[in-house]
């Protein structure tokens, strides 16, 4: 009988064992979840409901940003579809509940606000039946004062019917001319790095003459054209004496030292190329023709370059403003490396490398990756970074690439070169331009390098006309691109960029009543200027001053008759309305820094050029919610 018992025991155990309790577990994906305003969050959330049905919903969010709840049976991944209609932070929590249990898992909700420049509509209005196809493309003709028909930029519209521009020289003398500097010489034309760097507009305002720059390098070849008058006298750190001469030693070295020197500041001679600046060149010669040298000699170069008193080395008497350091090393920065880069930085003098010609970051490289450095990168003919040149250099100037290289010096003539080597005498130039203007921080100068360069895909191009204004505004630039052309009662943008280290506040002044701001303001890189011509503008040519920061740029804008045209309005629900004018036939649109909300769209034919909506006047109407694209408006 114990037996029996002890059996029935043990088969009721193991059918208890097989039976299964109920289950609801809850975990998500992430503690805190980002969207903009406008936008859909998505928060990734994993449930089990084992042997019950599960409800699964959200608390803690305001109404209408809570998501649907949900049935949820077994194991599933889920994510969860959050509206982020209102900026702001919230502590919410997901909540499963079933079976008489309940889990609840917290998590954050951030919304950023959405920027004005996130929010627009974009579409075209069409005029006629509803197949009517858009615009059609007409010709492109040149027109400044602005046309009938689409902007493109620049002056440039696609419209009907343009005549070319009359000739407006009849009667006027015809006297031959001649470029000054740079450009005539005659290897010029082949030299289009320097254009690139809009070196020869920057000549007119300073040639960087009395500035003096070391070239810590190969050495030079004092005999050749380019370099006559150029050199001081120098330092060979190889051979151990003050004759920075390169010897030639083999058919196959480049004379890397005087390529250098000649881009920096070749002769504007009449013979040969054109430097990109007249600075004189302080030659120390540190590596020799195969491009070799030691880290202790480029400390030893960098202190005398500067005038410090070096034992065992002879005094500089000619010390130098910019330090170009045309080579590169693997490794960090050592601290003696620099010590001595910090003593030259405190005398006042700015050091420009080369980032190095390795496909990789520059901050494996010194002395580029050494604090108080320039360190340039290189692109080719077409702005962009060059396949060799290492990445996120703070600066990049003409290296050439491909098949093309940047002119230079040699023994016996010149050479086309290619390399990061090549890219750091442009900014040393620069520097030259920027120091001959006047006495100037290094950070000052830096400043104004960095505030002028153009914007491209990989980082900041060199502009040196744009670097001597930017000094001028205290190592701020402003720059507008482009005229506007508005009717009574239109609006329109320009792009300007706001090039400075920090938001810079600009002040914004319009003449005959037009309403104009710049969005965002304070600004740094690009920012949009909105230009507003009231109902009853007189047609004529006004302004738009700018300034901030000491720096200051003007917009042209012109107003035209009013012709007829077709307007559109959007108003939000609150009742703010934006409003701007298209040809007559209709068009693309783009409004821009709208609030979030639904907008009502009206667009109609105003043949009597008054801007109001006349009860003949053909008219057509939409909805739509920023951001939002191809919104269509029919005018019939």
């Amino acid at each position: 009988m114990r037996r029996t018992w002890s059996l029935l025991f043990s088969l009721l155990l193991l059918t208890g064992c097989a039976l299964e309790a109920p289950l609801l577990r809850l975990s998500l994906g992430k503690e805190e979840v980002r969207a903009r305003e406008g936008e859909t969050a998505t928060l990734p959330a994993r449930v089990e409901a084992r042997g019950l049905r599960a409800r699964l919903f959200v608390e803690g969010l305001p109404p209408g940003m809570t998501p649907p709840p949900l049935e949820v049976e077994g194991k599933r991944e889920l994510s969860l579809a959050i509206p982020a209609r209102e900026a702001g932070t919230w502590e919410a929590r997901v909540v499963a509940e079933g079976g008489g249990m309940r889990r609840e898992a917290p998590f954050r909700l951030v919304v950023e606000s959405a920027s004005s420049q996130d929010l627009y509509l974009e579409g075209a209005v069409y005029v006629g039946e509803a197949e009517a196809a858009p615009q059609a493309a007409g010709v492109l003709r040149y027109c400044p004062t602005g046309c009938s028909g689409r902007p493109l930029g620049g002056g440039w519209y696609r419209a009907e019917g343009l005549q070319p521009l009359a000739s407006r020289t009849e009667g006027l003398p015809d006297r031959p001319v001649r470029a000054q500097g740079g450009e005539a010489e005659p290897l010029f034309p082949e030299e289009w790095n320097l254009p690139l760097a809009r070196f020869p507009e920057a000549w007119a305002e300073a040639t960087g003459e009395g500035v003096v720059v070391a070239v810590v390098d190969t050495g030079v070849l004092p005999g050749h054209p380019d370099l006559e008058g150029v050199l001081l006298p120098g330092l060979d750190l190889v051979d151990g004496d003050t004759d920075p001469t390169e010897p030639v030693v083999s058919p196959l070295q480049t004379f890397h030292g005087s390529h250098v020197s000649g881009i920096l500041a070749a002769a504007w001679n009449g013979v040969g190329m054109a430097g990109a600046s007249q600075a004189q060149v302080l030659p120390i010669r540190l590596l020799t023709p195969e491009g070799t040298g030691r880290e202790s000699d480029l400390i030893l170069a960098l202190r005398w370059a500067a005038g410090i008193p070096v034992p065992g080395l002879p005094p500089n008497p000619h010390p130098a403003q910019v330090v170009n350091l045309s080579l590169s090393g693997e490794g960090p920065c050592s601290p003696a490396l620099q010590e001595a880069l910090d003593e030259v930085r405190a005398r006042g003098v700015l050091v420009v490398a080369a980032a190095g010609n390795y496909g990789r970051d520059y901050r494996d490289y010194f002395p580029g990756n050494c604090r108080g450095v320039l360190t340039v990168g290189a692109v080719g003919p077409d702005g962009r970074l060059a396949s060799y040149s290492n990445r996120s250099a703070p600066l990049l100037a003409p290296g050439g690439d491909g098949a093309s290289g940047v002119l230079g010096p040699t023994l016996g003539g010149h050479r086309l070169l290619k390399g990061t080597s090549q890219a750091a005498p442009h900014v040393s130039a620069a520097l030259a331009l920027l120091r001959s203007r006047g006495a100037a921080s290094p950070e000052a100068l830096e400043g104004a390098l960095l505030a002028g360069s153009r914007s491209s895909p990989e980082g900041r191009l060199l502009d040196a006309f744009a670097a001597l204004k930017a000094l001028e505004g205290g190592g701020v630039a402003l720059r507008v691109e482009g005229q506007l052309v508005l009717k009574p009662g239109e609006e329109g943008s320009l792009p300007v960029e706001v090039l400075s280290p920090y938001p810079v506040p600009v002040r914004v002044a319009a003449e005959g009543g037009l309403s104009a701001y710049l969005a965002p303001n304070p600004a740094q890189g690009t920012a949009h200027l909105r230009v507003r011509a009231p109902t009853g503008t007189a047609p004529g040519a006004y302004r738009v001053r700018l300034e901030g920061g000491g720096a200051w740029a003007t917009a042209e804008v012109q107003v035209e008759a009013l012709p007829a045209r077709v307007v559109l309005s959007a108003c939000s629900e609150g009742g703010a309305c934006r409003s701007l004018a298209l040809p007559s036939e209709g068009g693309p649109f783009r409004l821009e820094g709208l609030s979030p909300g639904t907008y009502r769209l009206l667009a109609f034919l105003d043949r009597d050029g008054d801007g109001a909506l006349g009860p003949e006047e053909p008219r057509g109407e939409a909805e739509a919610r920023p951001p939002a694209r191809g919104v269509r408006l029919l005018v019939r």
